[in-house]
């Protein structure tokens, strides 16, 4: 009768210490499974990141004509004072055109030497001087005549045409005010779309800012008598870029 009383809460133990192994392995899983669910409560709101870019476009109110000439001489001397009767007299027919006189820059003057190549081995014949001069129109109309000016006074090398708008900078804070508000219409449905709600904005950058209209004549187009016929060259529009990156916090 003692050896079965001794087997019973032996027994009766052993249930015990599996019981309390189950609660325990209850406990732990409950455990385990909540730790995931706790970081999925912390983690559930969502950081939204959008670019937005907009343009304004303007017509053009003035351009820039870059044009060079070349003189040779025998001399140094010679070929400057060439250069300089070309230069005097365009500058004076700008002027007369009614080109400012600070719209009228020198951006290269040079001169190199020159040689002789018919012979054997190249021999030295004189130097040609360089003058590239920038002129500013602040009247776009005025374009055929200074080219006329430019190429019947002897600086035949129009390098670029280049049209521009002189509320640049008030056309482009119009293009960053739409970038932003086109970086927050795609936040909101971005947002929506994932469930979440904009809880605030957290930074915004500026990406930057571009672009130019530019026209270039080469070659024979730029040594065509322009008086005669015009320059046929037709402006477009200016286009000012802005783009923004926008960070946002849902909820």
């Amino acid at each position: 009768m003692r050896a079965k009383r001794i087997n019973r809460q032996l027994r009766e133990k052993q249930n015990r210490r599996k019981t309390n192994m189950k609660k325990i392995f209850a406990i732990a899983l409950a455990l385990m499974l909540a730790i995931p669910a706790l970081a999925f409560a912390d983690g559930n709101d969502v950081q939204i990141v959008v670019q937005g870019a907009a343009e304004v476009t303007a017509a053009p109110d003035m351009v820039k004509v870059t044009a060079n000439a070349g003189v040779s001489g025998k001399t140094i001397a010679e070929a400057q004072a060439g250069m300089n009767k070309i230069i005097d007299a365009v500058t004076r027919k700008l002027l007369e055109l009614g080109v400012a006189d600070d719209d009228i820059v020198t951006t290269s003057y040079a001169y190199y030497t020159t040689y002789d190549y018919s012979g054997e081995s190249p021999v030295m014949n004189g130097y040609q001087a360089n003058h590239t001069l920038s002129i500013t129109c602040r009247d776009v109309d005025m374009l055929d005549s200074v080219v006329g000016v430019l190429v019947d006074g002897g600086m035949s090398e129009i390098y670029g045409i280049e049209y521009d708008v002189s509320t640049r900078s008030e056309l482009y804070q119009q293009a960053l005010k739409l970038a932003i508000e086109t970086a927050a219409k795609k936040a909101d449905v971005m947002a929506k779309a994932a469930g979440q709600t904009i809880d605030h904005l957290e930074s915004i950058t500026e990406n930057g800012s571009y672009n130019e209209y530019t026209i270039n004549m080469f070659g024979s187009a730029a040594r065509a008598q322009a008086e005669d016929s015009g320059t046929g060259i037709r402006s477009g529009s200016i286009s000012v870029k802005a783009s923004v990156t926008a960070v946002y916090e849902t909820k």
